[in-house]
């Protein structure tokens, strides 16, 4: 049975490297990565850029099991999905959730224990506070003990003995900043000692927490993120990975703070530096595309499907396989699950390349596609859009050649008023791909007729995560 979507691959986080996944060759990406984080001591914020459907999920899910894979590795990592949970109003409490998942596992380690102080002070430090109603008693334990990291150990002992007394003092409590810097301070020491400075004060063990689909999250959740890093994570030996495309983090700073801000200026305060994603931009490559169209096909069930051997001779096309990404790869062969491929009998496999043809138009230009179904379409648009306007094959396989060679000659036969073929060529191409009925302007109806009847009901739209 065909499958819509690519399923979703079953990586176990912090087990799985690149070796069980990488399809695209990105494990010398990840190297580079690894070796950053672990040379550099001041605090990283490094933006994985890359498009929507280039993969990054993946990477960074693969990436934080690789880097635990490191001979004589002392670093930790943290996976964190930030779109999974920007439902929530504080991005602190959840990722403080999510450090703690990793990092007390084992409840009498160092580590754990220097975490489980920063984590009690987290909820009065962020938008948590206010709703919990405890922050006047941090504040009120820290000034009888004077013992910062005691009272914040012992607080849910002393909830239930003062629960009463809290709420009368809050609007105090939050008028003082002696609270709220306690806190701070309790949670940045935390932190410290997790990194186990040396005598010089250098981090011997580092963490690494890696925020994925920020870009996919809510502006204010997603800049939230970004401010709660700034303040309160900047610690050496503390560095973040955002998995993100950051033409679209941009356009949330403008969403927040108006379309002239400066959203590149803003981002720049709270990123250290960005790494491109290996074959992250929309040129993923000849090999890596064949080769992701080939698993692409047999997860989803269409592995020797007419229709969808007949897209990848498209995907061969330079024009085309230098646009797409991998989520349009997916999304192109959903509409092979959808759609019936036509019976073969019928000008040969033409009848399923001109299908082919017309989901890739509609994919790349809708208005193009609208057009051709209204039966106006400028001649030289669609034949752009399918990129055979200019074709140039040097040094490739002449069966390749061929076959574009020959869905150039049709489209242009079809819609290029401007191409002359001789009688010759007319009659050996029919006998390759045309009934002999049918000449330009009934294949020209047939096209139609294809577009508004068997494609133009049909739309798939984006699902699932890149």
């Amino acid at each position: 049975m065909a499958r819509l979507y690519i399923p979703e691959p079953k990586i176990k986080l912090y087990e799985d490297g690149f070796e069980e996944h990488d399809k695209l060759g990105r494990k010398a990406t990840g190297d580079k990565l690894s070796d950053l984080v672990e040379r550099i001591d001041d605090p990283l914020v490094i933006a994985l850029d890359g498009a929507w459907g280039s993969g990054k999920s993946v990477f960074l899910k693969c990436w934080v099991g690789q880097h635990l894979k490191r001979e004589g590795n002392t670093t930790q990592t943290v996976y964190f999905d930030a779109f999974q949970h920007d439902y929530l109003d504080d991005p602190l409490i959840a990722l403080t959730s999510a450090i703690s998942e990793r990092i007390e596992r084992d409840p009498e380690s160092k580590s754990a224990k220097a975490w489980r102080i920063a984590k009690n002070a987290a909820p009065f430090l962020g938008k948590a506070a206010l709703r919990l109603g405890t922050a006047a008693l941090v504040g009120k334990a820290i000034s009888l003990t004077g013992d910062e990291d005691g009272a914040l150990n012992d607080i849910g002992d002393k909830l239930s003995e003062e629960g009463g007394d809290i709420a009368k003092s809050l609007d105090d409590f939050w008028k003082k900043e002696d609270g709220k810097r306690a806190a701070m301070e309790a949670f940045r020491s935390a932190l410290v000692q997790l990194t186990a400075p040396d005598e010089q004060g250098s981090p011997t063990q580092k963490l690494v927490i890696v925020i994925d689909e920020l870009d996919r999250c809510r502006p204010d959740y997603a800049l939230s993120v970004l401010e709660i890093i700034k303040h309160f994570f900047n610690v050496d030996g503390v560095h973040f990975v955002l998995g993100t495309n950051l033409l679209e983090l941009a356009n949330s700073v403008r969403s927040r703070y108006g379309s002239g801000s400066n959203a590149e200026g803003y981002l720049g305060k709270f990123i250290t530096l960005s790494m491109r994603l290996n074959n992250a931009n929309k040129h993923v490559g000849l090999k890596p595309l064949l080769q992701f169209s080939k698993n692409a096909k047999e997860e989803m069930g269409l592995a020797g499907n007419p229709l969808a051997e007949a897209l990848d001779v498209y995907l061969e096309l330079p024009r085309l396989n230098q646009s797409l990404s991998l989520r349009d790869i997916e999304r192109l062969y959903s509409h092979c699950s959808v759609l019936h491929p036509f019976d073969t009998a019928w000008g040969g496999a033409l009848s399923n390349w001109m299908l082919a043809g017309l989901i890739i138009l509609k994919h790349q230009s809708s208005k193009e596609f609208r057009a051709l179904c209204l039966g106006n379409t400028r001649q030289i648009g669609l034949l752009e859009t399918l990129g055979f306007d200019k074709l140039s094959f040097p040094n490739r396989d002449p069966h390749r050649v061929e076959r574009h060679q020959l869905l150039s000659e049709f489209w242009n036969y079809i819609f290029n008023d401007g191409f002359r073929a001789d009688q010759e060529w007319v009659n050996e191409r029919h006998k390759q791909f045309m009934p002999d009925d049918l000449n330009r302007g009934s294949m020209h109806s047939v096209v139609l007729e294809t577009a508004r009847n068997k494609l133009g009901e049909v739309e798939v739209v984006p699902f699932g995560d890149d």
